[in-house]
Parts: C-alpha cells; sequence; structure tokens
C-alpha cells in the first residue's frame, strides 16, 4: 500500500512538471509574440556593421594620462555616490522596517489594548505603504525627477538611490524580524520589558549579521546604479558612457566599462571579506565611507528647502490630482505596461535556461574537484581541460552582473536598434549574471550525499548535476528566479529610458515634456504592476519553497 502511495504521487508529480514545462512555454512564446521582439535583428548587416566598430573599440581603450586621470575621478564619485546613497537607505529602511513589521511577541500581552492595536496596526499599514511606494519606481526615475529639482550633478542620483533602496532593504529587514524564533522576545515581553528593549535585546542580536550581509549585497547593487545613473545627468561614470556612446568614442567607452567591471570585482571581495568578520566592522567602514561621500561630492543640501524645489514638488504632484484619464491614452499605458511585463518574463526564463547551463562550469566541484578525494578529474590533463570551462564561465558571470542593465540596453540598441528587442536581450544578459551566481551558490550548499554516491559509481559531472544536485536545489533556484522576475519588471520599467521599450520610454516622453498629468498616470501604473507583480510572486515563492500540500 505504502508503495502504491508513493507511486501515485511520483506519477503526479511528474504531471504537474509536465504541465508547468509546457504552461512556460507557452507564456515564453506569447510573451515574444506580444513584445515584438525580432531575434533575426542579431543577425542583420548593419547591426553587424554596428557591432564590429563597438568591438574594434572595445578593444583599444584609451588610457592617455588625462583621460584615466578623469575616469579615475568618475569612478570614485560613483563608489561614494553608491555608499553614501546605501547608507543613507540603511538607516531609513531599519525605521520603516521597525515600523512595518509584526515583533514578536507573547499571544495574550497584558499591555496591549484595542486603541494601541488600532494605532500600531495604521502605523504598520503606513509603512509598508511608504516601502511599497519607494521600492516600485526604478532609481532612473527618482534620479530624472531629482535632477528637474537639484539640477545636473551627483545629489540627484544619492537621493534616488537613498529612495528606491530604503524600499528593498527595508522589505527585507522586515521579513527577516518576523521570520525570527519569537521567544526570546516573548521572554522579555512577559517579564514587563517595554517594546524597545524587545527590539534591542530580543529581535536586534538575531537579525544583525543577516542586515548587514544584505546591506553589503545590496552595496554592490547600489555601486552598480550609481555608475549609470549619469546618463540622466546625476553624475559619475554613467555621464561618460553616455557621452562615449552618444559621439562613438567607444575607445573611452571602452575604458569606462572596465573601470566599472573593475571596481564592482574589486567590491565583491572586499564585501565577501567584511561578511566574515564581524558586523560592527562592516558598519565602521560603511560610515566612514558615507562621511567620505558628504565630504566629497558636492551635494545640494539647502536646495532640499529651497522655493524653487518646493514648487518642482507641488507641480509634480498636482499630476496626481488630475489623471489623465483619456481612453486612448489609458489604452496606451496598459498595453506597455503589459509588454513591460512580457518583456521581464522573456527576459527571466531565457535567463534562468542559460544560468541553469554555465552556473555548474563556474563550481569547482562540478568541475577539477569532484566529491571524492581521489576524483581523476583533479589530475592530469583533465584538470586543464576543466579549468578551460571553470574560467571563461567564472569570467562571463561576472562581466554579465558587472555592467547594469542600462549599459547593456544602450550596447545592444548600437547593434540590433532602439526598440524592444534591445531591451529584452539586455535584461537577459545581465539576469544570467544575477542569476548564475545566485544559482552558483545554491549548488555549492547542496547535500554532498547523493552526487558523492554517483561519482563513485562512475557518474560524470553532468549526470552528477542532472540526478545528484539539482533535484535537491530545484525549490531555492526557483524562488531566485521569481524573485528575480519581479526585479527584472522594474527593470524592464528602467531601460525604456534610454530607448529600449516598455513604460520607460513613455516615462521619459512625459518627463521630457513637462506632461504632468500622464507622469503621474504612468506612475500610478507603475506603483499598480509591482505591487501586483510582488504580491504574486511572494505566494508563489512561498508555495515553491515549501512544496505542494
Amino acid at each position: 500500500m505504502p508503495e502504491a502511495q508513493s507511486e501515485h504521487r511520483g506519477g503526479r508529480r511528474a504531471r504537474r512538471s509536465r504541465w508547468l514545462t509546457v504552461g512556460i512555454t507557452l507564456t515564453v512564446i506569447a510573451s515574444y509574440w506580444h513584445t515584438g521582439a525580432k531575434a533575426g535583428a542579431l543577425f542583420d548587416a548593419r547591426g553587424w556593421q554596428s557591432f564590429s566598430d563597438v568591438l574594434s573599440g572595445l578593444t583599444s581603450p584609451d588610457l592617455s594620462r588625462v583621460f584615466l586621470l578623469r575616469i579615475a575621478d568618475l569612478a570614485l564619485e560613483s563608489l561614494l555616490i553608491g555608499l553614501l546613497g546605501t547608507a543613507m537607505a540603511v538607516v531609513l529602511a531599519m525605521g520603516l522596517a521597525i515600523a512595518s513589521a509584526s515583533l514578536p511577541q507573547l499571544v495574550q500581552d497584558p499591555a496591549r489594548n484595542p486603541a494601541s492595536v488600532w494605532f500600531f496596526g495604521g502605523v504598520r499599514a503606513c509603512a509598508r505603504a511608504v516601502l511599497v511606494c519607494f521600492r516600485a519606481i526604478p532609481e532612473i526615475l527618482w534620479a530624472f525627477l531629482f535632477v528637474r529639482v537639484f539640477g545636473l550633478g551627483p545629489g540627484p542620483a544619492v537621493f534616488a538611490i537613498a529612495i528606491t533602496f530604503t524600499g528593498t532593504i527595508g522589505k527585507l529587514f522586515a521579513e527577516l524580524m518576523e521570520s525570527i524564533d519569537p521567544l526570546p522576545a516573548q521572554r522579555l515581553r512577559a517579564a514587563g520589558a517595554p517594546a524597545i528593549a524587545v527590539f534591542f535585546y530580543g529581535v536586534l542580536p538575531l537579525v544583525r549579521k543577516q542586515w548587514v550581509a544584505y546591506a553589503l549585497f545590496r552595496l554592490e547593487c547600489a555601486i552598480r546604479s550609481a555608475s549609470i545613473l549619469g546618463v540622466v545627468g546625476a553624475g559619475g561614470l554613467g555621464m561618460e558612457i553616455d557621452l562615449s556612446i552618444r559621439y562613438f568614442q567607444y575607445d573611452k567607452l571602452a575604458t569606462a566599462l572596465l573601470a566599472v567591471i573593475g571596481y564592482v570585482l574589486v567590491l565583491e571581495v572586499v564585501s565577501h571579506m567584511l561578511r566574515k568578520t564581524r558586523p560592527l566592522v562592516s558598519v565602521v567602514c560603511m560610515a566612514f565611507g558615507a562621511l567620505a561621500g558628504v565630504l566629497w561630492i558636492n551635494i545640494p543640501w539647502s536646495e532640499l528647502w529651497s522655493p524653487s524645489a518646493t514648487d518642482q514638488l507641488r507641480q509634480f504632484l498636482s499630476g496626481f490630482t488630475q489623471l489623465n484619464t483619456d481612453g486612448e491614452f489609458l489604452r496606451m499605458a496598459i498595453e506597455l505596461a503589459l509588454i513591460t511585463v512580457s518583456m521581464a518574463w522573456l527576459s527571466t526564463v531565457l535567463a534562468a535556461l542559460v544560468a541553469l547551463v554555465v552556473a555548474p562550469m563556474a563550481i569547482s566541484r562540478f568541475t577539477i574537484r569532484g566529491y571524492l578525494e581521489d576524483a581523476p578529474e583533479g589530475r592530469g590533463v583533465g584538470r586543464w581541460a576543466f579549468l578551460a570551462v571553470l574560467i571563461p564561465a567564472r569570467i562571463a558571470l561576472q562581466v554579465a552582473r558587472a555592467l547594469p542593465e542600462l549599459v547593456w540596453a544602450l550596447l545592444f540598441i548600437l547593434w540590433v536598434g532602439p526598440g524592444v528587442t534591445a531591451g529584452v536581450l539586455a535584461l537577459t544578459v545581465h539576469t544570467i549574471g544575477i542569476l548564475g551566481r545566485l544559482y552558483s551558490d545554491v549548488l555549492e550548499e547542496a547535500e554532498s550525499g547523493p552526487p558523492r554516491a554517483l561519482q563513485a559509481m562512475g557518474a560524470g559531472p553532468v549526470a552528477r548535476y542532472i540526478y545528484g544536485v539539482l533535484p535537491q536545489c530545484l525549490p531555492r533556484m526557483l524562488a531566485f528566479t521569481l524573485f528575480r522576475f519581479e526585479v527584472n519588471v522594474r527593470a524592464a520599467a528602467m531601460v525604456g529610458f534610454v530607448g529600449a521599450g516598455g513604460l520607460g520610454d513613455a516615462l521619459d516622453t512625459a518627463i521630457s515634456l513637462f506632461q504632468m498629468r500622464d507622469l503621474a498616470t504612468l506612475v500610478v501604473l507603475t506603483l499598480c504592476l509591482v505591487l501586483l507583480v510582488d504580491t504574486i510572486g511572494d505566494r508563489m515563492r512561498v508555495r515553491v519553497l515549501r512544496g505542494p500540500s
């Protein structure tokens, strides 16, 4: 009887997997058709000529002393923008996370009364709404708006990163607090400790390491963002990248891109080292970096409360009181929103398929080391053959994720022209790097028993991966993929600012033409779209990680 039940469950899982595969395939085909992307543009003769011109410039970077000094100055500016913006975001996120989280406490708390329950419930709802609004709007849109208020320079980039990353970091900080062991906090509350003591002694010690680790990860993302926000005039290396592409100076573009890749890789190494130290060391380093940013970067702090800034903010907010409800405009906006979702889904699935293949190539366990001490792959000619796979795979993933989506979008626009195709390709390449890194981490943490047994029986790396490691890692990999899809929805709206399709193109037009009603309508639509995708994604991730009931 148990064997029959086991066979029945296995059959159900197999049927579910087949239907899931068919469903994903159909949605990818539908998304490709809906976006209007054209894979054939990659093989267009004119596009190949433009691409060869770019490659020739990228292989001969401008290494003149004057230009190298300029790149070094802009790279330092991007680094400090990311540090200061992240530090401001962490401070704001901590306050909003504490306000939005349900801190663990006794179910029957004698200190609670109906009035306090209603009050703190309202505070929690407001804090969560602020976090949603902050993270739903792409940082490039915030940068656009702040450039309008404060003018050109690095200040708008700092404010844009601070706001956007506050929403992202605050959400995760709150989730981490809500997922800890509630027993220490419950004991403190039962002993009569106030809420502030419960937080500092019953909650913070359990989450501080995770908070610091995630803050360091977001710091890497912030510095990547800081290196490209200059395309809208917000300082940093992005200004040089934009100018180099506009004036076809590909040798200068190569130098700027090498600088981005270089300091992002160095930052990853430093971040990895800091994660192994005490959290206080990371906090002190980030504080010093933020202080250096305050002293080095020319930020118009006084302009935050100036009459001109107030007028610009009033003009922006006035659009929300008179949204554009014209039927034709709303149809166009909704169609662009659906195209944005299709772009994100298509690029996420394509990137996941590639990352499934490339990620194990970048892990020594699947190449030169194996799971047995006397594995033949670790010696002789076989070792060099596997190194020829390992090193290129790691370099490809590093470069793919080091360059932000907007940089890839600008490069693909030179190749295939402006439009959705360039946006899908840019999102796909960058997502391959991100998912490849996440998949590699999951695969390395897999239980070594099954693949070790397969290797002992003579199974090769491919068989060990497919039958010994992938089945136990697939739920977490699917969860990461769904989370990346949510991120790509925002990224798909962002690449449109440089002409790569989606909602960003309409947002850029509305800002350029001072159409505040149109802009407010598009912002509200973006908020609703991101909130809907986040809600569905959260539920799907929980279902994937818990497994079918």
